[in-house]
């Protein structure tokens, strides 16, 4: 441990209570029974101290937490690192703007911006995609390399009339297109039979759209009709966001494109939207399981910037955390924050993990 483990067990012993005293004792029973006495006792920090005593505690707790780390890291941090992503989740002291603004902080790093705006769009995509359809909707037109060489894509998005007559998706789209503008786009329609389909017939049977040869037909508007592509009957089939779920991948980075290359203003916008109407458990819990240490402590002095100006919610189950959060920050690193948050939180996973390496442990005896 560092040499502020001082602020940490400080914290722990002084700041949470019974409830991280019995996690201790729990803990101490497996490994340092000699050191219950340390823990059921409360630690005076006056200004007379016993410097050899409280050398000795002190290096018990930093021995203490060096065993603890050891036992809570052996299947990796990935675990503890969630477990503060939890905790973190339920601070309840920052407003909407609030926590919108430290969300945007994370977009204007250069290092971890890609990353995280790729995380927000594959949450926008799966929660609201009407909001990044009504984006594809203004800019239809750049769909068209979307769908040129992708016979799957093509099929998935075109091939959808049904005998009803009642076509979705891009059918839809195209059997409208195709009656309006009959002048320009009739003759591009290939069929399946021997002869085509004159308009006349196909509007009082529309169901004969079935027997439309869709790949072909879409390759005939890539080569023959732009105007397809930027029309709105093209452009309202896309306003729903369907067609996000054909390849995500592609547009996350068609839009990660237009918002740090050609930032486009209306992409920011509907960021901006959604980070201020999400909760800030939602957001915490998807994206910031993604960042590294370095952008995780970035986001905590955040935090720290903005709770250290304002009255803190006592009420909450972070209390805790805001307190330590909004004083001392910069003193306790993402190690040490991991290790005091599992102590508070996670006292019956600890005695499991516990129990775990005592068998494995008897196992290798």
């Amino acid at each position: 441990m560092s040499s502020n483990a001082d602020v940490l067990f400080h914290s722990c012993a002084i700041g949470l209570g019974m409830k991280i005293e019995m996690i201790k004792l729990s803990v101490l029973v497996a490994y340092f029974s000699r050191m219950i006495p340390l823990f059921l006792s409360t630690p005076i920090w006056s200004v007379k101290v016993d410097d050899e005593c409280n050398d000795q505690r002190m290096s018990i707790l930093t021995e203490l937490g060096k065993i603890i780390w050891t036992v809570m890291t052996s299947e990796g941090r990935s675990e503890a690192r969630l477990w503060l992503c939890e905790t973190i989740s339920t601070i309840s002291s920052l407003s909407s703007r609030e926590h919108r603004e430290l969300f945007l902080d994370l977009l204007s790093s250069k290092s971890d911006r890609h990353s995280v705006a790729a995380q927000l769009w594959q949450m926008i995509f799966e929660k609201r995609p009407q909001m990044a359809g009504s984006i594809l909707a203004r800019k239809s037109h750049m769909l068209e390399r979307f769908f040129e060489g992708h016979p799957r894509r093509i099929l998935q998005w075109f091939e959808n009339f049904s005998v009803a007559g009642e076509h979705q998706k891009g059918a839809k789209a195209l059997s409208q297109f195709a009656f309006v503008n009959r002048d320009i786009c009739w003759e591009e329609l290939e069929w399946k039979g021997k002869h085509g389909q004159s308009p006349a017939v196909v509007a009082t049977k529309p169901h004969y759209f079935l027997d439309l040869d869709v790949q072909r037909t879409v390759e005939n508007l890539l080569d023959n009709v732009p105007e397809f592509w930027s029309s709105k009957e093209f452009s309202d089939s896309l306003k729903g966001g369907e067609i996000l779920f054909i390849d995500k991948k592609f547009f996350i980075n068609l839009f990660l494109d237009l918002m740090f290359k050609e930032h486009l203003e209306e992409l920011w916008k509907v960021i901006d939207k959604f980070l201020m109407e999400e909760s800030f458990s939602y957001l915490c819990q998807h994206l910031l399981i993604i960042l590294d240490d370095t952008a995780l402590s970035f986001f905590l002095r955040k935090i720290h910037d903005v709770l250290r100006k304002k009255a803190l919610n006592f009420d909450s189950p972070s209390y805790w955390l805001e307190i330590l959060l909004s004083k001392c920050s910069d003193k306790v690193a993402i190690d040490q924050l991991l290790l005091l948050n599992a102590l508070y939180t996670k006292g019956r996973q600890l005695l499991r993990l516990v129990h775990t390496e005592e068998a494995k442990e008897e196992k290798r005896e």
